[in-house]
């Protein structure tokens, strides 16, 4: 119950967030910075989701948050240029939210670097199965007959439509 809790909250967030794309971050540099803070849970939030959907090989999960990856990376992406344009106000904010701040990205960095991870593996685990289907059709294209004649010396009807592809420029 807690997890649907979690994503409804997640997926409120981000509806809110889709329509406040382009929104200026507040004027309050304190506030400011905690609207930023809000960001990065988001994004953070899924990439755990996705991080989970990966590990658990659910294609579909995975396919399902790209949307809301999407939509909270290129928020993210806004405020973080906006608070950058501001780095001077920020000496002058309140040192327990630079400090919570400091700390929830520290965070979200650790939790990024696992989604690339992820990500990556899942990368690898689908070059190989390419890999192993390109080589069993290639075993299969080289264990069928040579040639396309038959036992009387007749090329074979069939003969034109053996040549097998596994990739660009590799054709047997």
């Amino acid at each position: 119950m807690e997890r649907t809790s979690s994503m409804a909250k997640r997926e409120a967030q981000t509806a809110k967030q889709q329509q406040d794309v382009k929104a200026v971050l507040s004027r309050d540099t304190n506030t400011a910075l905690n609207e930023v803070m809000r960001t990065i849970r988001v994004l953070e939030d899924v990439y755990k989701d996705e991080t989970k959907a990966l590990k658990n090989m659910d294609s579909n999960k995975f396919l399902s948050l790209q949307d809301s990856k999407f939509t909270a990376a290129r928020n993210y992406q806004s405020h973080m240029e906006q608070i950058m344009a501001r780095k001077g106000e920020i000496q002058s904010a309140d040192p327990s939210i630079k400090e919570k701040l400091k700390n929830v990205y520290a965070e979200f960095s650790e939790l990024s670097q696992d989604n690339v991870k992820a990500i990556e593996r899942m990368q690898r685990s689908t070059e190989r199965l390419g890999n192993s289907l390109r080589s069993a059709a290639i075993r299969s294209a080289q264990s069928q007959r040579a040639c396309g004649y038959s036992d009387n010396g007749k090329i074979s009807p069939y003969a034109k439509s053996k040549a097998v592809s596994s990739g660009f420029g590799e054709t047997i």
